[in-house]
């Protein structure tokens, strides 16, 4: 009797086993996720990196858009990033979720390199992929240390101008002494040209890399009578032709 009595008592544990294991288990679930909702595992800190002049700390937190207090789990970190990077002056970002409760922010601001000037004079800044970054305001002088290049046009802030690879290359290539030379920058079915103080221009013709032709030309304008010069050839940078016109 006692062997059938013990059989009994264990396959009573067994199916009590077997019931109570995914009652328990499904209690574990609720108090995991409960312990989500509550101020152990919410946002208490936001931290931001990498902020500067044109994308201030402020900008940064305003577009993240995270409350204090609100669950970890809760947070979209894709869509945090990408409201940081539709800000045209952001050029990375990367956020971070801590379970301490602090969410850091790190963005890497872009910057400029070039003034673009449409046709009819309208001025923006773009970095160096062409980003545009903001207007330069009618009549407000854009910053004099940037080169200037010529287009045809461009999209709103945060917007790409396309097509301009030479341009940026060229601009990248001027040193700030050859700078002080070139009006602008501008697309030439022959490739580059620089228009320069005084009337003149420069032919650069195409390159993918246009510190040879920059060399060049600095070269011919510290070396050579300026009196008429009306056109420097650089497109052949070891071999720079100067054609000058009626004064």
């Amino acid at each position: 009797m006692s062997g059938s009595a013990d059989s009994s008592d264990r396959s009573l544990v067994r199916r009590l086993w077997w019931l109570w294991t995914p009652v328990a288990l499904l209690m574990l679930g609720v108090l995991a996720y409960a312990s989500t909702r509550t101020s152990l595992l919410d946002v208490d800190r936001i931290e931001v990196e990498g902020a500067g002049l044109k994308v201030t700390e402020w900008t940064v937190l305003e577009a993240a858009a995270i409350e204090v207090g609100r669950p970890l789990l809760d947070l979209d970190l894709d869509a945090v990033d990408s409201r940081l990077t539709a800000l045209p002056w952001v050029a990375e970002a990367t956020v971070v979720r801590e379970w301490s409760g602090t969410v850091r922010l790190r963005i890497l601001e872009r910057t400029p390199v070039v003034v673009g000037v449409d046709p009819v004079g309208a001025q923006v800044l773009l970095d160096a992929v062409g980003a545009v970054l903001e207007s330069v305001e009618p009549g407000a002088p854009a910053d004099p240390s940037l080169p200037h290049i010529r287009i045809d046009g461009f999209g709103p802030p945060g917007s790409r101008v396309s097509g301009i690879g030479p341009l940026l290359r060229a601009a990248e290539a001027v040193p700030p002494d050859l700078g002080a030379w070139i009006v602008a920058l501008v697309p030439t079915g022959d490739g580059i040209r620089a228009e320069l103080v005084g009337g003149a221009v420069a032919e650069m013709g195409f390159s993918d890399d246009y510190r040879d032709q920059a060399r060049a030309l600095a070269t011919v304008l510290t070396r050579v009578r300026l009196a008429c010069l009306r056109e420097v050839d650089v497109s052949i940078p070891d071999n720079p032709v100067v054609r000058r016109g009626g004064c």
